[in-house]
Order: structure tokens, then C-alpha cells, then sequence
């Protein structure tokens, strides 16, 4: 009796065994080759089990226009349920693009080694020549990644007498690609963008912080007083205050940032500065485009950013420990957006941008006291009239565009003591205390000037030697600006090296 029990759940648990086995739906597409008595096997022709599109697979090359793909769900499931097979080809007008088979269990071939399951596909014939049928290669890639992102049937809602032709949105899908893909086998014309991926670049804030993490003056720009070279900029009240008649400088890497800038005292009282501030960035972002419902992924696609300011600050000397300076400024912000992709029958896409300019005028107020010899504080209000700038790329139409809000205060203290100097900057805007940095400089003889400087959230830093009227400068941002279509190959060489002059009036 024992014995029979036992072989009775060895029994069952084989049945059970083969009921979980996964199917495999497997066949062979041909085609006619070049004479019309002759057929083979048709490469490259994408096959699409209605239900599970993410199982899709390709016909493989040897053996020519095989196909086999898991199923992933028992035989059990599927019994006595008609599932419907599809292929993509170049011949778009085969009308023996879809198989229906009923899945049973007589089918399945016995006579193997292995202990799957099968059903095969037999007699799957494209009736044209070969070249009309196969895919390119890579046209073939490209229609199966978009095909495996569409939807599945709910096989748990289908019955018995079900035929499982898949999702509704599958087969729109599937009659618009069908259409698209052409005598190449490539989606082409026209596709429009649909989203942009997160990016790195820092849109709408280069001016903000460029006092701060590119400067050779780090920690002394919003109470300059040894080094004038950026005062024009940031706290244009200390050139009234300063003992130089005037100054003209340059501070570039060269590559994708420049300031250049200089101011000259008309009398005793007033003084007058000009200067501009350019920076440009770059980066690869991923895009998304779409043509009815079939969607193109782009992972290179350029973005570029230009923004700059140019400034015109006069300054007021109120007594010998107090002045007050004005900027009137034009700041720009340029970057492009994706608009159309145009892509070719080789798969080869042209991109279409639409260009953005943006253009505000502004003013900044700013004041410089001498508490002591030693001492000195200096106020900033910049962009009073509230200027915004776009805060990252947008997509045609979009209705939520971000913004970055310039109105903002800038606040240095300065400390004197012989040779050395200590300075720091600290920048607030309306989400508060942006960041704030420490600067030192020394002379170690005459004409001669050292310079470093570090931003505490940031964490980008400086180092300067001017001797004379020129100076070189390492400036690390810690990568705040993003320029990856002509990336140096030394870290050290990669735009952070600057250089320029400093022309004192005294």
C-alpha cells in the first residue's frame, strides 16, 4: 500500500512538473530568394507574440529566419487558447504578416532529449523576394526596442475561447510602425520631442555665482580693496573708496569664461566702470521624440548655454569711509531646445533646435565702509528689478518652466593686517544663504601678489600669482560648469587654468 502511495505523489508531482513547464513558441520565416522556385530563410525580421510584446525577438541568421522565444507562463495557461504571432518586415504590403496558432497539447514533439515544452510554427512563408522582407540589422535593433516598451495582455481576463491578439494600445501601436517603417526598415520623417532628461548644466546661475567660484579674487569681491579687478561687477562703490585712479583687467581660461572689465575716476568724488562677464556650457542629455505612437530614444543630443552680463557702474564717494556705486545692467541667457528629429531611411537622425533668447536690463545699489583702517564691510543688492532666467531646457509648449530668481544680496568683510589680508563673501537670494567663501591674500614683495580662496558648500577653491601687471590663476569649480563636447584630457588643463592682466592706474 506504501508503495502505491508513494508512486501515486510521484505521479502527481511529475504531472504538475510538466503542467509548469514554460512554452516555447519557436518556427522559421522564409522568404522567396532571387529566383521565384527558391526560398530561404528571412533574416532580421522582428516577431512579436501579440500578448507579451517584451518577449519579441529577431530571426536569426543561422539557422536563417529561425525564431524561438520563452513564453515565461506554463503550458497550462495557455491550453487551448489562440495566440497571435506578428512579424515586422520592410514588405509592408505582406499580407502574411500574422500567425494565429492554437496552443494544445498534441503539438508539443515528444521524441527529444530536454523536457520542454513546444509549439512550433510551421509554413510561415513571406511571399516576396528577400531583399523586400529583411530588416537591416540595426533597423531590426531599433524596431524591437520600441517594440518590447509595449504593453501586455491581462492573460488572468482572457477565457478559454479568447484569441490573445494583444493590448489595444499594442495594436495601434503595431499598424502605426507597420506604416513608419518603410521600404528601409528605419521609423523616418519627422519625429517631435516628447521629454528631456535631467541634465547638468546650471541654467540661470552663472552670474549669481561667479563672484564665487570663478574668481582669482576669491573672498574679497563683494569688499574688494587690493585686488579692483572684479569691482566693477560685484561692489562697484569700492572703486570711489580706492586709492587707484583706475584699472583695466582681463581674466580668462580660454575656453569657455572671460571677465573683462575697468573703471577710471572722473574727479575726486565720481567714478565710472565698465565691463562683461561671458561663460558657455555644454552636455550631452538624453531626448525623447515621437511620431504618432512610436517613440525615438536619442541618448547624445547637444545642449548648449550661453549666458553673459554687461555692466555699467558709476560710484559716489560720500566721505573717506563711505560710498555708494550703481550698476546698470544687460544680462543674456541663450541656450537651444530639441524641436524635430528628421530621421533618414539609414536610420541617420537630423536634429531641428529652436533657439532661446532671453534678455533683461537691471540695476544693483551698492555701499563700502571703513569701520577702521583695518576693517571694511561692503553691501551689494544686486538685480532689484527682479529679474528671472530660465532654470533648466523645456520643450516646446511646455507650461511649467522653470525659473531661477537673480534678485539676490551679497555681503564682504574685509580684515587688514600688514602684508596679509583675510576676506570673505557670502551670497543670499530668496531661498537664503546660497554660499559663502574664504579668501586670503599676501604680498611677498613688491609688485607681487598671492591669492587663495575656498567656497564652503561648493567646495571649489583658488589660487593666484599676479606679478606686475599679469597674473595666473587655478580655478577648480569642483565641476559647476559642464562642457563635455571638447573635454580636456588632463583634469588639471580642462579650462581651469586661467590667466590675464591687471593694468593699475595709481
Amino acid at each position: 500500500m506504501k508503495k502505491y502511495f508513494v508512486y501515486g505523489c510521484l505521479l502527481c508531482l511529475l504531472v504538475h512538473n510538466v503542467q509548469s513547464q514554460n512554452l516555447i513558441i519557436k518556427g522559421k520565416i522564409k522568404c522567396l530568394n532571387q529566383s521565384v522556385n527558391t526560398t530561404k530563410g528571412a533574416e532580421n525580421i522582428v516577431v512579436i507574440p501579440a500578448y507579451k510584446p517584451s518577449i519579441a525577438t529577431i530571426t536569426a541568421s543561422r539557422p536563417s529566419g529561425y525564431f524561438e522565444f520563452n513564453t515565461g507562463v506554463p503550458m497550462s495557461r495557455l491550453q487551448d487558447k489562440m495566440v497571435t504571432v506578428y512579424v515586422v518586415s520592410r514588405c509592408t504590403e505582406c499580407k502574411e504578416f500574422a500567425k494565429r496558432v492554437f496552443i494544445s497539447e498534441d503539438q508539443d514533439r515528444q521524441n527529444r532529449n530536454d523536457d520542454k515544452r513546444y509549439v512550433t510554427i510551421k509554413d510561415w512563408m513571406l511571399n516576396t523576394k528577400c531583399q523586400q522582407a529583411e530588416l537591416l540589422p540595426l533597423a531590426a535593433d531599433s524596431v524591437l526596442n520600441l517594440v518590447v516598451k509595449q504593453p501586455e495582455q491581462n492573460l488572468d481576463k482572457a477565457s478559454a475561447a479568447t484569441a490573445l491578439v494583444g493590448a489595444p494600445t499594442f495594436l495601434n501601436f503595431l499598424t502605426s510602425i507597420v506604416t513608419v517603417v518603410g521600404t528601409t526598415g528605419f521609423p523616418q520623417n519627422d519625429f517631435f520631442v516628447t521629454s528631456i532628461s535631467p541634465g547638468k548644466i546650471n541654467y540661470g546661475k552663472s552670474l549669481l555665482v561667479s563672484p564665487l567660484y570663478q574668481s582669482a579674487n576669491t573672498g574679497f569681491n563683494f569688499s574688494p580693496s587690493r585686488d579692483m579687478s572684479e569691482a566693477v561687477f560685484w561692489n562697484p562703490s569700492a572703486t570711489a573708496l580706492t586709492s587707484k585712479v583706475g584699472n583695466i583687467s582681463l581674466l580668462t581660461n580660454v575656453k569657455n569664461n572671460i571677465k573683462l572689465s575697468g573703471f577710471y575716476k572722473i574727479n575726486e568724488k565720481f567714478s565710472l566702470g565698465a565691463g562683461g562677464i561671458y561663460t558657455r556650457q555644454d552636455e550631452f542629455r538624453q531626448v525623447f521624440f515621437k511620431q504618432n505612437l512610436v517613440e525615438r530614444r536619442e541618448d547624445s543630443v547637444q545642449m548648449k548655454l550661453k549666458e553673459y552680463g554687461v555692466f555699467l557702474s558709476p560710484a559716489y564717494k560720500i566721505n573717506n569711509r563711505l560710498s555708494v556705486g550703481l550698476s546698470i545692467k544687460s544680462t543674456w541667457q541663450q541656450f537651444n531646445i530639441p524641436d524635430v528629429v528628421n530621421v533618414n531611411g539609414k536610420g541617420k537622425g537630423k536634429f531641428f533646435d529652436i533657439k532661446i533668447n532671453n534678455q533683461h536690463f537691471d540695476v544693483d545699489l551698492s555701499a563700502t565702509f571703513k569701520a577702521s583702517p583695518a576693517f571694511q564691510v561692503g553691501l551689494n543688492l544686486m538685480n532689484l528689478a527682479g529679474t528671472s532666467l530660465y532654470a533648466d531646457a523645456f520643450i516646446s509648449g511646455q507650461n511649467d518652466i522653470p525659473v531661477q530668481q537673480q534678485r539676490s544680496l551679497g555681503l564682504g568683510l574685509l580684515y587688514k593686517w600688514q602684508r596679509l589680508n583675510v576676506g570673505t563673501d557670502l551670497l543670499v537670494t530668496e531661498d537664503g544663504l546660497y554660499d559663502a567663501t574664504i579668501g586670503v591674500n599676501y604680498v611677498p614683495f613688491n609688485n607681487a601678489l598671492l591669492s587663495a580662496g575656498f567656497a564652503v558648500n561648493q567646495k571649489s577653491f583658488s589660487a593666484a600669482f599676479r606679478m606686475k601687471h599679469f597674473r595666473i590663476a587655478y580655478i577648480d569649480d569642483n565641476d559647476w560648469m559642464i562642457n563635455e563636447r571638447k573635454k580636456g584630457k588632463s583634469a588639471i588643463l580642462d579650462g581651469k587654468i586661467y590667466g590675464g592682466f591687471i593694468f593699475d592706474l595709481n
